[in-house]
């Protein structure tokens, strides 16, 4: 038990280390590689730790000992305590009743080899370790499960057959274009917002109710089916899995998240390393689309959306998609350093050195011990005729205590209650003063309140507008936010609906003042109805200067990034 939870504690280290080597390579492999070699070496890792071979010891050439968890047998000591206890009894009784007791005490350490024999086990740290891991997968295991199954539930109730029987015949040519044999299934469900894969068993595609034209049904759909080619649906089961068992390592769950990414940006060059710009122009329109009106789905399932700043990536990715490297040669090398460090590292429990030779010698020398001392009491049939007078069997007067005066004993009695009394204060004392001071403290709490500090970063005024609006792309509604009244600490903002269709400007959140707070690199609205928090991420380089500002805490803008475009000297296309 301990030698395998060590071994699974070794694979999770190296793991660990290949993930942040990966992650830290790939930064610079980006522009020149697919993520195809990654997506590898996440499901070699996944399969390794899911099926833990352990290696034999005598390869390792780094092995790591850790000293063996020590159990104390308190036989001898239960032994010892009992052959003194028989020895004290032997000599405060009469000699009739010396023999009596000796001959009792040996048959309790007879009695005690018994319990020699079978020891005292104690669970050890390992073994409760292994318990609370098991228990803990378990119960995340279940929880994943009832999550995919209500999910499943769901999709299912408000689902229908696809009702046009073109669009059905078009989804058939698709299928025999992309030499799927066995496609999934076509259903309309009016919850989702963007065509959905889902189901390992029996899978599905779900169409939402939106009207989308057969061209954007093709690329949507071709999307979907690229997954359910690849069994990308097993992919992520594979991740899952590992995730739930070894839940106590971040890592592995930050792994599972860049797979998923990893998996949306192949299916995107699969579809695009052939397309025109302008197909490409279209697909990145789809993808912009769907992420203002994007909904997370739980469980196993492929959906054509993402977060803001996984769709940037994507839409970059997808430009470059067909002029990009697979990376099988460094899928090699990565793959080669982990099984190298986990057959040349081992990691065990020491051994403990062999005590049952001294153990025995001290339970064979008591055991003699005992024997002399019962030989050397006599016995009722051996004991000679006394040529005294017979001892008397009055018991042996106990010495009573010293007397003390009674004065000197009031005297101590009253410096006891005189010593014992101010403690008794002070414990009052303390109670109240702790008292006292909890609920002072508690209305310091109560009556915080916010304090502005000097703002870290350079807003500046003008309109921070939806990021889509800046690359080109015809976006005919979104969000806008003006800001004025800039200072050191805090700002003026109004947030806009925009129509671009209808030449319409709306306010739907009035001006209200923004004061920075913590470290200077956020600002917070406390209002009534709202509490509204500013963050200024670095998109575009120009720290100190915020060109980029993203809004919680107010629905309609949440998760969307504004830019302003006219900061002097950070203007940007």
């Amino acid at each position: 038990m301990a030698d395998f939870l060590l071994y699974v504690f070794k694979l999770n280290v190296l793991a660990a280390l290949l993930i942040v080597l990966v992650f830290g390579v790939s930064k610079f492999l980006s522009k020149k590689y697919s993520v195809w070699w990654r997506s590898w070496i996440w499901l070699a890792v996944s399969l390794v730790l899911l099926v833990p071979v352990q290696i034999p010891d005598y390869w390792n050439v780094i092995h790591i000992q850790i000293p063996q968890q020590v159990t104390e047998e308190r036989v001898p000591a239960v032994r010892e305590e009992v052959r003194v206890q028989g020895q004290e009894a032997a000599e405060e009784t009469l000699p009739t009743e010396n023999s009596l007791a000796a001959s009792e005490s040996t048959d309790l350490l007879e009695n005690t080899s018994q319990f020699r024999e079978q020891g005292i086990q104690m669970p050890s740290v390992y073994q409760m370790l292994a318990v609370v891991w098991l228990a803990v997968a378990a119960l995340y295991g279940l929880y994943k499960l009832l999550g995919s199954y209500i999910v499943q539930r769901e999709l299912k109730r408000w689902s229908m057959p696809v009702p046009d029987k073109s669009l059905e015949m078009n989804y058939q040519k698709l299928c025999r274009k992309m030499k799927v044999s066995h496609p999934p299934k076509l259903w309309m469900n009016a919850k989702v917002t963007t065509p959905l894969l889902t189901g390992l068993l029996r899978p599905r595609i779900y169409l939402p109710s939106d009207r989308y034209t057969w061209k954007e049904l093709e690329l949507l759909l071709s999307h979907e089916l690229s997954h359910y080619r690849h069994h990308d649906l097993w992919y992520k089961l594979i991740l899952q899995l590992v995730c739930i068992v070894y839940w106590f390592n971040p890592l592995l769950h930050w792994m599972r998240r860049e797979a998923d990414q990893d998996l949306e940006f192949l299916c995107d060059e699969r579809i695009m390393k052939d397309g025109a710009h302008e197909e490409r122009m279209q697909y990145n329109y789809l993808l912009a689309q769907t992420a203002a009106q994007r909904r997370n789905f739980y469980g196993l399932s492929t959906g054509f959306n993402g977060s803001l700043a996984d769709l940037k990536k994507r839409m970059v990715n997808i430009m470059r998609a067909g002029n990009l490297k697979k990376g099988k040669f460094i899928t090699f090398c990565f793959l080669a350093v982990f099984v190298f460090m986990n057959v040349m590292t081992g990691c065990s429990e020491k051994e403990p050195e062999d005590t049952s030779a001294v153990s025995t010698g001290s339970v064979s020398q008591s055991e003699s011990e005992s024997d002399t001392s019962a030989e050397a009491t006599p016995t009722p049939e051996t004991t000679p005729e006394p040529t005294q007078e017979p001892l008397t069997t009055e018991p042996v007067a106990t010495p009573e205590p010293t007397d003390v005066p009674e004065e000197e004993q009031n005297t101590e009695d009253e410096d006891t209650e005189e010593t014992q009394q101010p403690a008794e204060d002070t414990t009052e004392e303390t109670k109240t003063d702790s008292e006292d001071q909890g609920g002072e403290n508690q209305q310091d709490d109560s009556g915080e309140t916010m304090e502005a500090v000097q703002a870290k970063v350079n807003v500046y005024e003008g309109e921070y507008r939806y990021e889509y609006v800046m690359t080109g792309l015809v976006v005919p509604e979104y969000y806008k936010v003006k800001v004025s009244n800039v200072t050191d600490t805090s700002f003026d903002f109004t947030i806009y609906y925009v129509n671009e269709t209808e030449g319409s400007e709306e306010v739907v959140f009035r001006t209200h003042t923004a004061v920075f707070v913590g470290d200077g690199m956020e600002a917070v609205y406390d209002g009534v109805d709202y509490y509204l928090t500013f963050t200024f991420p670095d998109y575009h380089e120009a720290y100190p200067d915020a060109t980029d500002m993203e809004i919680s805490g107010y629905g309609p803008v949440e998760g969307m990034t504004f830019s302003n475009n006219s900061i002097p000297g950070h203007e940007f296309s």
